[in-house]
């Protein structure tokens, strides 16, 4: 078994938040997010036996609890996620995949075979807003993307029922990045979007501090950071629709925000 391997986090506590986790990175996407910060893993390949990641994560298994498979786009290597969720099992850690939600059939099989425990799904843009979301995943932008948006959204929005339907822990979660995608119009629109679909209040929703330093387009390389004041003025306006709002900064970690206080 060969995977397209980006590099790994030998130890994280924050992308599992609460707990300690080994995260590869592994290559290829359908997107192109003009955000990606990872984007080096879109375009390159680096073939490496399954073996040499399990070896990474026996090294890591007495310091850790848990593997997250990131990328890139993860589930577009169902083969090896699928192999190397199931030797991750072996050895007695918890899994957390990383996605964008466009593959909802591999999602359903690795929830089918008992191999995953939570997902962290992306949701670019508002649900209900195609041409936004086509702007988010660089429909606009870029010529060699060669997907549907109306799709993307269809199998996004596939992908966060297939999870809460199976009732396996879910984190949906939107990169803020200034005056390209998170004004207060667009959070709110999100947030609503989410509360539609699944009827609730209660899926976890976190905004994330997007940083555009390493940005894949390199006009939004000098954008400005949100704040994490910033970032709370916007969950302000999410929690019209959702209860369970985290922010995610470089600063503080994530933080689950209690509304009487902001």
């Amino acid at each position: 078994m060969r995977v397209n391997y980006g590099n790994t986090i030998p130890i994280s506590t924050v992308d599992w938040h609460g707990k300690v986790s080994i995260v590869f990175f592994l290559r290829g996407c359908p997107y192109r997010c003009p955000y990606c910060q990872n984007h080096e893993l879109v375009f390159e390949s680096n073939m490496v036996e399954a073996s040499v990641l399990e070896a990474e994560m026996k090294k890591s298994r007495p310091f850790v609890s848990s593997v997250v498979f990131s990328g890139g786009e993860p589930l577009m290597q169902k083969d090896a996620v699928m192999h190397l969720a199931g030797y991750a099992k072996k050895i007695g850690l918890l899994v957390g995949v990383h996605t964008n939600g466009y593959y909802p059939h591999v999602m359903a099989e690795l929830i089918e075979k008992g191999l995953v425990d939570k997902f962290f799904i992306d949701v670019k843009a508002p649900l209900n807003k195609t041409e936004k979301y086509a702007k988010a995943i660089g429909c606009l932008d870029y010529t060699d993307i060669h997907i549907d948006p109306q799709k993307v959204v269809e199998k996004v929005c596939e992908s966060i029922n297939l999870v809460l339907k199976n009732d396996i822990e879910l984190e949906m979660r939107t990169t803020i990045i200034r005056d390209f995608m998170g004004s207060f119009d667009e959070v709110s629109e999100i947030a609503r979007s989410i509360n539609e679909l699944t009827g609730s209040r209660e899926p976890v929703y976190v905004l994330q501090q997007g940083f555009g330093e390493n940005a894949m387009m390199e006009s939004l390389r000098d954008i400005k950071p949100l704040s994490r004041n910033e970032l709370a003025e916007l969950a302000d306006v999410a929690h019209e629709f959702l209860d369970n709002i985290y922010v995610r900064t470089k600063e503080k970690g994530n933080e689950k925000l209690n509304f009487e206080s902001i």
